[in-house]
């Protein structure tokens, strides 16, 4: 029995890299909109095309659905999320009245270790722009939102900015609206980062909200543009 417990508890720390693999390669082609709304992710397929069991892309799968990049149909596949324009407002409509409080609370609350952070992170964030690398753009992008959650020291911030963000780069993904779109975006994340320097949080509640209320202005003219025409 014990020799039995061993042998499985070998296969499965031998599964868990694969699992990663597989997890970080499909989470990458959603991530750069290689994948379309409702799009089936079949583990027989993908067990093909990435050369390794079913099990390890099982896990995968069960990641990715967790952070909401994948839904479960009534057939029970596992599918890219079929997004909507009012799943775009809902979100966008929760977002900016989160982050709008988070922008605030760091304007009153960073450090000067943080403000550099911040620095960096846009100056990172410039250098990825430069090499066009829309994958890397968009984490960083993350990362710039995340961390302002962090510095606003406020848990309940923190854990609704992660979780959402998973959504929100979905959008992203899907309406391919990173790219060029990042040099104004850069642009109001210097404005929301100079409010914090000036410790000037009403500042930085308005730019916020005039920085996200932009994101999604971009994403729903290339997703919905009836309804563009509509209000026109």
């Amino acid at each position: 029995m014990a020799k039995n417990a061993a042998a499985q508890t070998k296969g499965e720390k031998k599964t868990e890299p694969l699992a990663d693999n597989a997890y970080y390669v499909l989470k990458n082609r959603i991530m750069q909109g290689l994948m379309s709304q409702g799009e089936a992710l079949l583990e027989e397929q993908l067990s093909a095309s990435l050369g390794m069991s079913r099990t390890p892309i099982r896990t995968a799968l069960t990641r990715l659905e967790a952070e909401g990049l994948l839904v479960s149909g009534p057939d029970r596949t596992l599918r890219i999320p079929q997004l909507d324009a009012r799943t775009l407002e809902d979100t966008f409509h929760a977002r900016i009245t989160v982050e709008m409080a988070t922008a605030a609370l760091a304007a009153e609350r960073a450090s000067e270790k943080q403000i550099l952070r911040l620095e960096h992170l846009i100056w990172d964030e410039e250098q990825a722009r430069r090499s066009r690398d829309d994958s890397l753009t968009a984490g960083l992008d993350r990362m710039f939102h995340m961390y302002l959650a962090e510095v606003a020291d406020n848990f309940y911030f923190s854990d609704f900015v992660e979780r959402i963000n998973a959504r929100v780069s979905l959008f992203l993904a899907l309406s391919n609206t990173l790219g060029d779109a990042i040099v104004p975006a850069l642009v109001e994340h210097e404005r929301i980062l100079d409010a914090i320097r000036a410790r000037d949080s009403d500042a930085a509640r308005e730019v916020m909200s005039e920085h996200l209320l932009n994101v999604q202005r971009r994403i729903r003219e290339e997703l919905y543009p009836e309804i563009n025409r509509r209000s026109e």
